[in-house]
């Protein structure tokens, strides 16, 4: 029997070179073959030499297909989505790593389940590529649901997601940047798709401190966060007594700086630590 193909979108800018080639691999190497590499990738004049050669390396693998592109973040998203050909969207970051077997037990549990976006637990892993901790945030529909306006539930590098769904429901909104991945899922949610995640770490997202300070954009970020729940209770009927108590608690985070609220994460949060003794 033909499998469905599955499109992988990984926007590339400014990357780590070393980081960059081990996330390629690390898609190219699944155990589900039946998919596509799509990197957008935004010139750098710092990096340009060296991720044309990471390229070069691949070229002999007609699953990847480089695009180049100056927009922005969300439109990048957008692009890799329409340029696709799969019947499933997956999404990676170009410093972080799939395990091998992410795609093929992603596609089994939305094809058993009826899943329209499907998330995972994932390990936390420094920037040497150590494990320091997992991220284990609510896996059942209902669990997830109860939980949205609160904080994203949904790992985005860890998506796989219909795009039967996109195409109905619309794509990224760059209105919402720096959230633009849970505004999505709270449009879907408000439309009846059914979103899950797998209780499995199936992905090794890199914390580095750009990473959780969120460079400079950290409070621009948290805004895009307070409009998406806003928008969510006004137009999408997120409006049960705890959507509206978290909806009206967020505003309070854009005074908790980033360092704060990563430790909040490991204290009472889905992240954990993983400390040697």
């Amino acid at each position: 029997m033909t499998r469905d193909l599955i499109s992988i979108v990984m926007p590339v800018w400014n990357p780590d070179i070393l980081q960059l080639k081990l996330s390629i691999e690390s898609v190219l190497k699944q155990t589900y073959s039946e998919l596509e590499l799509i990197i957008i990738y935004k010139k750098s004049m710092s990096t340009d030499s060296d991720v044309n050669k990471v390229f070069d390396e691949s070229r002999g693998d007609h699953r990847i297909r480089v695009i180049e592109s100056n927009s922005g973040f969300v439109e990048a998203l957008n692009l890799g989505v329409k340029m696709s050909g799969g019947t499933k969207i997956g999404r990676m970051d170009s410093d972080d790593i799939s395990a091998s077997t992410r795609l093929e037990e992603q596609n089994k549990f939305m094809l058993e389940n009826e899943v329209s976006i499907l998330g995972s637990w994932a390990y936390s892993i420094s920037q040497k590529g150590e494990v320091i901790g997992t991220i284990e945030p609510p896996y059942k529909s209902e669990d997830i649901r109860k939980k949205i306006m609160f904080h994203s539930p949904i790992l985005h590098p860890s998506v796989l997601m219909e795009k039967k769904m996109l195409n109905e429901i619309g794509y990224y909104d760059s209105k919402f940047y720096g959230a633009e991945d849970y505004e999505l899922y709270l449009r879907a949610i408000s439309k009846n798709y059914k979103i899950a995640n797998i209780p499995k770490h199936l992905i090794y997202l890199r914390e580095v401190d750009s990473s959780i300070m969120r460079g400079k954009q950290w409070k621009s970020t948290r805004k895009s966060y307070i409009k998406a729940k806003n928008t969510a209770l006004l137009h999408y009927g997120f409006n049960r007594y705890y959507d509206i108590f978290y909806c009206l608690f967020t505003p309070m985070t854009i005074f908790i700086p980033p360092k704060m609220a990563y430790k909040v994460k490991n204290t009472i949060g889905w992240n954990k630590e993983i400390t040697s003794e």
